[in-house]
């Protein structure tokens, strides 16, 4: 696959090949969009008690000294499914979410809908910033900061090491990014 990328990659820099031969590779998204960047088909649990969910996160981090970090996202949503991408498959940002979080995913359902807004009213609102929306919570429940996640984008996906970056400033309860 690597091979094929740098041969298609050289032949469109020389300009030497011809239409077939520089072909776009297959997607590698798993969601509802034809995008090459990859994707988590369905991160959100459309049926889930969030708040249920987000209490015994807390809970847990009460006990252990994590913080929780609520994504508030859709399915529909590409830039939910790439950031899911992104937390499952990268293994610095996993190794971050693993020492330092419990990740709860919140479901805002579909546009204009009112799936769990009041959700989202409790702890400020955070999806007025977009989707997804990080919210990092500390062990006792306290928002202790809302992130948009453009800045952490590059181009079409959200890069690995600001997202790292991004959780272990927040994973000490930094009050300023």
């Amino acid at each position: 696959m690597i091979r094929r990328a740098l041969l298609v990659l050289l032949c469109l820099v020389s300009g030497a090949c011809g239409d077939a031969q520089a072909a776009p590779a297959p997607s590698k998204a798993t969601g509802h969009g034809s995008s090459d960047v990859p994707e988590i088909e369905r991160p959100y649990d459309e049926d889930a008690d969030a708040q249920a969910q987000i209490d015994a996160a807390v809970a847990s981090a009460a006990q252990d000294g994590k913080r929780v970090l609520l994504v508030f996202g859709a399915n529909w949503c590409p830039w939910c499914r790439r950031l899911d991408w992104v937390f499952q498959n990268q293994p610095e940002v996993s190794a971050a979410l693993t020492a330092g979080y419990h990740l709860v995913h919140v479901d805002v359902g579909p546009r204009e809908s009112s799936t769990n807004r009041a959700v989202a009213a409790r702890y400020g609102d955070p999806i007025s910033n977009g989707l997804p929306c990080l919210v990092v919570l500390d062990d006792a429940g306290g928002v202790a900061h809302v992130q948009e996640t453009g800045s952490l984008e590059e181009a079409d996906h959200h890069d690995p090491a600001l997202v790292t970056a991004f959780l272990g400033r927040w994973r000490d309860g930094e009050a300023e990014l």
